[in-house]
């Protein structure tokens, strides 16, 4: 399926955003640079009372119109890019499909299996509009709007020659929707796993004293690494993200579920990236801690479990 350009009441700047966390604004804040774009957002937070504030305070910063509804903010635009969170990506779809139509691209870039991927489209592909799924393939911050993306979709290549020449970095890679999840999927088996045995394998070496002598063995056998920075930096991302990366680990599941085989490392990814994540909120000091201060962030886990061991055995 192919689309039209824009027309009627679809204006060919506009892109709208449902959600506005940090792939949200970090988007918003590219695309209006461009000078291509105008940007409308919409996120449930935007009704928080806590959270309200600040959000509308970023939306008026980048000079994004906040919009009091998915409705609102997907009126008139031509482009819907859904970025939410894991467990929400197939509600915003669904709920975006109400209010779209011929002439408008859906760009699903949430972290989701290959299977939600395709209920997706199904429900937007039934409005008229046109799905494209996106695979993000490395972490938002470094980049910005230029971070790597692989596409899948018939419509991939024409939203890619619209949002390309605004400073992204679209690549087409299947006609098929699902194919570019599945790369990310089962990329994420691989790099968020190697993550949580870092945080598993790191927490038992401090204990015991240990962690100098298994960075020199690991940099022996992997040269060139360099452990010790790899070590402080997948520790801080899981401490930082550890419960939307176990959201995202639970969709690898079911992606590998579906491929007939029991997801025996994926579930317990996703565990262990929940379990550091609980601590990170009872310890919040250990989101700002900096990467190269890994040992003392370590240490105060160990003395949070600690504490809890001798607890248990009043």
């Amino acid at each position: 399926m192919t689309t039209e350009a824009a027309s009627g009441h679809n204006q060919p700047r506009r892109i709208a955003l449902i959600g506005f966390g940090e792939v949200g604004t970090r988007f918003a804040e590219g695309l209006i640079a461009s000078g291509r774009h105008d940007v409308a957002a919409y996120d449930i937070l935007f009704d928080d009372r806590r959270e309200a504030p600040r959000l509308r305070a970023k939306a008026r910063e980048l000079k994004v119109e906040a919009c009091a509804s998915p409705a609102a903010a997907i009126a008139g635009a031509r482009i819907v890019i859904s970025a939410v969170t894991a467990s929400s990506a197939q509600e915003a779809a669904h709920e975006a499909a109400k209010h779209m139509g011929p002439g408008q691209f859906f760009l699903d870039i949430n972290s989701v299996s290959p299977e939600t991927k395709r209920a997706d489209e199904a429900a937007i592909v039934k409005s008229g509009a046109a799905y494209v799924e996106a695979a993000v393939m490395a972490a938002i911050a470094p980049y910005g709007l230029k971070v790597p993306m692989l596409l899948g979709g018939k419509p991939a290549a024409e939203l890619a020659t619209i949002l390309n020449p605004a400073g992204m970095k679209m690549e087409p890679v299947a006609a098929i929707v699902g194919q570019a999840s599945a790369i990310k999927m089962c990329r994420s088996v691989m790099i968020k796993g190697i993550e949580a045995l870092v945080v598993e394998g790191f927490l038992a070496a401090r204990h015991y004293g240990v962690e100098d002598k298994v960075i020199a063995s690991l940099d022996e056998t992997f040269p060139g690494l360099n452990w010790n920075r790899q070590v402080g930096y997948m520790l801080e991302r899981v401490l930082i993200h550890g419960r939307r990366r176990a959201a995202e680990m639970r969709e690898a599941a079911d992606t590998v579920a579906a491929a007939g085989l029991e997801p025996l490392m994926s579930t317990a990814t996703a565990r262990r990236q929940d379990w550091l994540a609980d601590q990170a909120a009872a310890l919040p000091a250990l989101k700002a801690a900096p990467e190269g201060e890994w040992r003392a962030s370590l240490d105060q886990i160990l003395k949070r479990l600690k504490l809890a061991s001798a607890k248990a055995a009043e």
